[in-house]
């Protein structure tokens, strides 16, 4: 009985070190990127995620906007709130069902702002290739701001 006693008690004490390790290391993981989020102007919604971790960090973008049409190519990129382009997003993906996303490396350090100040930044996008619909004027977000975590 001693050794189903001892073998208990180390099993017990075992996993509690076990469960304290992986508590503590959960605990200090950050993250994945940091987030940020605006709304269009003309409705939609609008997330950004910066990859600073990666050996050249990138942007990513989801856009959601109903102005745009299936099969539409698009441009977009990161302005001041004065209308100044910041960070150039490049061409993303087709437009499909409402949406577009993309990732960009970025070349500069000009995109730094844009993650600590959002409120002083605004996103555009425009169509760059139309699929035989009616041109699509620029769609602009309001000012960025920090992503919460809750749906749009």
């Amino acid at each position: 009985m001693r050794t189903w006693k001892r073998t208990t008690v180390i099993g017990a004490a075992t996993g509690l070190a076990l469960a304290a390790t992986v508590t503590t290391t959960l605990a200090a993981l950050e993250d994945d990127g940091r987030h940020l989020e605006a709304d269009f102007t003309n409705g939609g919604h609008a997330w950004l995620e910066l990859e600073d971790r990666n050996v050249l960090p990138s942007v990513c973008f989801i856009w959601d906007n109903d102005a745009p049409q299936d099969g539409d190519g698009i441009e977009s990129r990161i302005l001041t709130r004065g209308g100044a382009e910041v960070v150039s997003l490049g061409i993303g993906d087709q437009w499909v069902d409402g949406s577009s996303s993309g990732c960009e490396v970025m070349r500069d350090e000009r995109f730094r702002d844009v993650f600590e100040n959002p409120a002083e930044y605004v996103v555009e996008v425009w169509v760059v290739e139309d699929q035989g619909t009616p041109p699509t004027p620029p769609i602009r977000t309001g000012p960025l701001r920090a992503y919460d975590g809750s749906a749009a």
